[in-house]
């Protein structure tokens, strides 16, 4: 016997013959032995994911914060709605201080003051919270009977210049008889002159001077713009006052609108002469 036949080793020509027969590995076998082919153990980490209540958690914080962010934004927008018709208030009673030194009365109405360039913005006379535009004017129209209206001319649409200003703000001294408005211009630099009742609570559907209660702004005859809280009632009237009612030309006191111009209407009417 062959000693390395023995051993396990075959000769040269007996392994060539030997492995002759065999066929190579095919291709897909190669490829199932590489490691990343094979399939993950079980109990193998997964990749990190966000779960069903994690994903509704922040997007409950993000809401959260949404939220909180246009509650920021829309105070930061009424605050300057607020500040910028304090500014027109302001301008007013400037306008109407420099009428009364020009001409020692008061203009007959507000178109005066912007006609005679007191005001050089007629935009000064509008509220940025006022959704009808001429707010002002349709509370003084209503409240002394004098609401009208006119159909265009035959010609056409009348004129810009022609138009009434249109104005936001409470201008009822202006129409107030000359002995009311003396009796007014009596209570000094704190007697309102204009006022803006817009930043209260209420509805612009009515245009009534009742309609808003709460925040009212008034430029007062020193040109302050001072905040006053207003609430309508008649409780502030003490029994055996005789309460004067508007009349319908507009020229008697309203002891609303009193309420309006000066901070106690019930000294006002015990005082009065």
């Amino acid at each position: 016997m062959n000693p390395q036949s023995a051993a396990g080793i075959l000769p040269a020509d007996q392994s060539e013959k030997s492995t002759a027969g065999k066929m190579p590995a095919a291709p897909w076998r190669r490829r199932l032995s590489c490691s990343k082919c094979r399939p993950a153990a079980v109990g193998a980490p997964r990749a990190a994911a966000f779960t069903l209540v994690e994903l509704l958690t922040v997007i409950a914080v993000i809401a959260v914060l949404a939220s909180l962010g246009m509650t920021a934004v829309a105070s930061a927008k009424k605050k300057s709605r607020t500040a910028v018709c304090m500014v027109n208030l302001h301008q007013i009673s400037l306008a109407l201080d420099m009428y009364l030194d020009d001409f020692g009365k008061r203009p007959p109405s507000v178109d005066d003051l912007v006609s005679g360039k007191f005001l050089p913005a007629p935009r000064s006379l509008l509220c940025p919270e006022d959704k009808t535009g001429n707010w002002g004017r349709l509370v003084g129209s209503i409240q002394s009977g004098n609401l009208t209206f006119g159909l265009p001319p035959v010609g056409g649409a009348p004129a810009a210049l022609d138009e009434p200003v249109k104005y936001s703000y409470l201008l009822h001294p202006l129409s107030w008889d000359d002995a009311t408005w003396d009796r007014l211009m009596q209570a000094g630099g704190s007697a309102g002159v204009a006022a803006c009742q817009l930043h209260g609570l209420g509805k612009q559907d009515v245009a009534d001077v009742h309609s808003f209660s709460g925040l009212l702004l008034r430029a007062q005859r020193d040109g302050a713009v001072v905040r006053r809280r207003i609430f309508w009632t008649t409780e502030a009237l003490t029994s055996g006052i005789a309460v004067i009612p508007l009349s319908n030309s507009g020229s008697g006191p309203d002891p609303y609108p009193l309420q309006i111009y000066i901070d106690d209407p019930t000294r006002w009417f015990q005082n009065n002469p």
